[in-house]
This record gives structure tokens, C-alpha cells and sequence, in this order.
């Protein structure tokens, strides 16, 4: 064991944040640590780091602590990078050749597939413990031996990685179902019976008025006695219902109703048409001569790595370049995380209702599937936190009546739970979508399509994420299969030229021999 905490708890005002009893990190684990925004994720390894004092407890720990934060700050020697390019050098700077418990907040925040592939790798390669947040599920699952899950101030571990969490939340939400349920059929039963044996007690027939009194007398005694045991089960039965543990009804997420969509009958199935495109900015050339097309009623991936111009596409799409044709019947939902689309002045329900047609009952369907509680509705939106504001920007698009959803980075600031939650609402989404963003279980359950900027083109790929990747990573092996071959041919042409250099008494044909060789010699 390198790590332990003990009775901690932490409060933010009346507002108790966190509470364990005992957690224990051994050597060389990989845990993952998970929950909605603002259940304490950051607060537990500010308090492991010593950054933050917890009002109860202990923290033991064997090993030095190396913490990179989110927004690490890391002197960059006068050098212009780009966000990603800060995360990258921060990670080696804090991360690389370091021994000791190593805590990692959104690693990957940032960077593209690449970057993020390459902090994977440098992860599994660490000799040491890791404890990581992160909402890039691919990651949790490339890493992880272990979960730790923070819901309502305690922490629960689960074996595994995040695949394995997610199957073990799926049998743990089935058992409290069943569980319910008995405790449900259980408690009738016995209500019922309850019920049945006071009518019966009530009904006993009284003594006849005929009858003499020593048979009055026998009667009465009877009907006593049995009253008296009816009234002795009805209080055993009284008594079993109060002791009958009660379980709570599971709360499963809402239903999806998405279907008031509209199905825009375009009679073109292609709703971006991309031809000749060509952008410069400053010295660099991001497109030169591309040419791609978005269909209609498809999910879109726009993918590439850090600079390659996907914002800049979807700009231009948005500005009207002359080389990107829109189909009329569309109408273009842009989503963007400046906020300037929220009326601070208002509250989640009023801004979300502000420009839609749908009822308000839809609207607050779509808020409940994106993890709004009902007292949220309420809420103004500058008392929200970021990812609660990036939701409703969400919910607002989602409920206009525009049918090509333009989304940029819309996981960015998400917890896990509500990027699920918005993958089940896109899903459901019968609309065309175009959407950029670096995490791939993202990718691989929304798209239908992919494009992937490259060399100043736009490649169009049909199929998910993990096709996209194995077609690449055939082509790839192909392309070395076919080199290895040219190199085993220009390797046997060379060997019989030199062989028939050593044996040639010819002058003019050992000319012929020599420059042959030096030109394949240069291949």
C-alpha cells in the first residue's frame, strides 16, 4: 500500500463534499477516478496533494506526490505554442522521469487523437501509481486497473477499467431493480393481508339472540378467542411490514423523445457540397484544391489533428465561402463555447424556451435527458458552472427548428454521465449533424461518417470511428508490405548487377552495369 485515507471529510459551507471512511491506493494501480461535475473529483487529489486541508481525517502516503493540475502553468521559454502544444510540454515537464504516486486532472484536455495517443502510451509505460481524472472513456479504458467513482460525498471502488465500471453500474442497477421490486410485491402481500384479516375480525357474527346464555356464554368465549388470534396475526403482520427494509425505487435515466424532428424532405441527399476549396492564413496553407460532401441525415465526425483547420472549415461554412454550397433547405444550428448565445438575465427553462416552437413539456424532456433535476429549471444561468451552461447551449440547439447541427468540441467541460447522456440524444437526432471533437468513443458511437483534414485535403470516409482506423491501419500495412517487397526486388537487382559487374569483360556493357547501379542505388 503507498497511499490511505482515513475518516476524511470536507466541507464547502453546510455542503458536506466528501466523506471516506477508508480508501487505500496500492503500488503501481491505475485508477481512474469518476463523477457528475462538482462531486468532489478535483477536491479529493487537492486534499491527497496537501493543496487543500480536509476538516476531518488522515492521509498517509509512502511515496512523493507529483500532481499536474488542469490549467498547470509551465514556463514555455518565450516560445509560442497552442493549447494542446501547453499540455503536451507541461505533461513532460511534470510527468516524464518522475517516480512517485502521480495525480493526473483532464491529462488530455486539449489535444488531439494524436496527443492523446501519445500520453496513453507514456501512461502505461509509468512505473509507478496513478490516480487520473479524465473524461475521455478510451483512455480510462487503455490504463485503468481500477475505478474509483465519487456519487453524494462517498467514494466507491470498482475493479477493472472504465468498460468494467460501466457492466458493473449495469448489474448493480439490475439487482436494486429486482430488489425494488420484491421489496414492492412484499409490501402489498402484506398490506393485503393486513387488510383481510381487520375485515375479518370485524365480520365475526355476533351471538344470536335464540341462543340460551350458557351457549351465549360458549359462543361469545369463541368468538373472542378467535378474535383475539386474528387480531395477534394482524399485529404480527403490522410488524413485519414495519420491519421490511425498504429500498428505494432505482432512478433510471428518462425516456428520450426526440422524434418531433422534422425530416426535411430534400430532394438533394447532399447538404454541404465543398468543391476547390483553398485557404491561406498568413504563411500557412491549411487547404489547397479540396473537395468533400456532407449528406443529409447523417452524423458527420470532422477530424484532425490540433491546427489542421477544423474550426477554420466550420467557419467558413458559417461566413459563406463562395467554394462551400449549403443546400437551401437547410438551416444551420452552430454551436460554439463563447456563450454568447445565453441570456445571463434568464434561467435555464426561460432560455432554452426562448426560441423554439416545442412545448415546454419536450423541452424540459430534452433538460431531463441532458441531467437537469426539475429545481434546476430554475436556476439562472450565471450560477451555473461551465459544463451545466455548455448543456443548455446544447438543449437550446437541439430544440430549434434548424436540421444541420453544427457542433464544435460540445463534449469539452462534460462529466462522463452527461456525454453519454448527450450521445443518446444525438443518436436519437433525425437531422444531419457535423461535429468536431477529439474524444473517440464519442466519434465511434454518434458518427455514421467520418472526414478527416489531412495535407491540406478533406478525406471522406463512410462508417464509424474503429472502421476508420482499422481501414487505415490496413492500408498502412499494405503500403509497408508493398515497400518491403520493393526493397527484397531492388535488393535482388542490385546483387545480379554487381554479380554480373565481377564477371563482365565487356567495357561497354560494365558502362551499362555501373550507371544502372548508381541509379538504383538512389532509389
Amino acid at each position: 500500500m503507498v497511499l490511505e485515507l482515513r475518516n476524511i471529510s470536507k466541507y464547502y459551507g453546510d455542503r458536506k463534499i466528501l466523506e471516506i471512511e477508508d480508501l487505500k491506493v496500492y503500488e503501481n494501480e491505475k485508477i481512474g477516478i469518476v463523477g457528475q461535475n462538482g462531486s468532489g473529483k478535483t477536491t479529493l487529489l487537492n486534499i491527497i496533494a496537501g493543496r487543500i486541508q480536509p476538516d476531518t481525517g488522515e492521509i498517509v502516503h509512502k511515496q512523493n506526490i507529483i500532481y499536474m493540475e488542469q490549467f498547470e502553468e509551465i514556463s514555455y521559454e518565450n516560445r509560442i505554442l497552442s493549447g494542446g502544444e501547453k499540455k503536451k510540454e507541461a505533461f513532460h515537464q511534470k510527468v516524464l522521469h518522475q517516480n512517485g504516486i502521480l495525480l493526473l486532472d483532464e491529462p488530455s484536455s486539449n489535444l488531439d487523437r494524436n496527443g492523446i495517443n501519445h500520453i496513453e502510451k507514456e501512461l502505461k509505460k509509468y512505473q509507478g501509481t496513478i490516480l487520473i481524472i479524465s473524461h475521455d472513456r478510451s483512455l480510462l479504458d487503455e490504463i485503468c486497473t481500477a475505478i474509483i467513482e465519487i456519487k453524494d460525498g462517498k467514494v466507491k471502488r470498482y475493479e477493472g477499467n472504465y468498460s468494467k465500471y460501466k457492466a458493473q453500474k449495469e448489474t448493480e442497477m439490475k439487482r436494486k431493480q429486482f430488489e425494488y421490486m420484491q421489496y414492492i410485491n412484499e409490501k402489498q402481500r402484506l398490506e393485503k393481508a393486513i387488510h383481510v384479516s381487520k375485515n375479518t375480525a370485524k365480520e365475526i357474527r355476533k351471538t344470536p339472540k335464540r341462543m340460551g346464555n350458557s351457549e351465549a356464554r360458549l359462543h361469545k368465549r369463541g368468538v373472542e378467542n378467535i378474535r383475539e388470534k386474528l387480531e395477534g396475526h394482524t399485529n404480527a403482520l403490522q410488524t413485519r411490514l414495519k420491519k421490511l427494509e425498504v429500498k428505494e425505487k432505482p432512478q433510471n435515466n428518462p425516456k428520450i423523445y426526440m422524434k418531433y424532428q422534422t425530416e426535411e424532405n430534400t430532394k438533394n441527399k447532399i447538404a454541404v457540397y465543398i468543391e476547390n476549396l483553398n485557404i491561406q492564413l498568413g504563411e500557412k496553407q491549411v487547404f489547397e484544391h479540396a473537395n468533400c460532401v456532407i449528406k443529409t441525415n447523417r452524423k458527420t465526425a470532422l477530424i484532425g489533428e490540433n491546427g489542421a483547420g477544423k474550426t477554420t472549415l466550420i467557419k467558413q461554412m458559417i461566413n459563406g465561402n463562395p467554394h462551400i454550397k449549403i443546400n437551401p433547405n437547410m438551416k444551420i444550428g452552430y454551436f460554439s463555447q463563447d456563450f454568447s448565445n445565453l441570456d445571463f438575465s434568464k434561467n435555464v427553462l426561460q432560455n432554452v424556451m426562448q426560441d423554439t416552437n416545442q412545448s415546454e413539456m419536450i423541452v424540459k424532456n430534452i433538460l431531463a435527458n441532458l441531467l437537469f433535476k426539475e429545481k434546476d429549471l430554475e436556476k439562472d444561468i450565471k450560477d451555473l458552472s461551465g459544463g451545466e451552461r455548455v448543456k443548455v447551449l446544447i438543449a437550446k440547439i437541439l430544440v430549434s427548428d434548424n436540421n444541420l447541427l453544427i457542433l464544435d468540441e460540445p463534449t469539452n467541460f462534460l462529466d462522463i454521465e452527461s456525454i453519454e447522456s448527450l450521445e443518446n440524444l444525438l443518436k436519437e437526432y433525425n437531422g444531419t449533424i457535423l461535429f468536431v471533437t477529439h474524444d473517440k468513443t464519442f466519434i465511434d458511437h454518434i458518427a455514421t461518417d467520418i472526414l478527416v483534414i489531412k495535407n491540406h485535403k478533406i478525406i471522406e470516409y463512410e462508417g464509424n470511428y474503429s472502421s476508420y482506423l482499422q481501414y487505415e491501419k490496413d492500408r498502412s500495412n499494405k503500403q509497408q508490405s508493398k515497400n518491403e517487397n520493393d526493397k527484397l526486388l531492388l535488393d535482388f537487382k542490385i546483387s545480379q548487377i554487381t554479380s554480373e559487374l565481377a564477371i563482365t569483360k565487356d567495357e561497354k556493357r560494365k558502362k551499362e552495369l555501373e550507371e544502372e547501379l548508381i541509379l538504383l542505388n538512389f532509389k
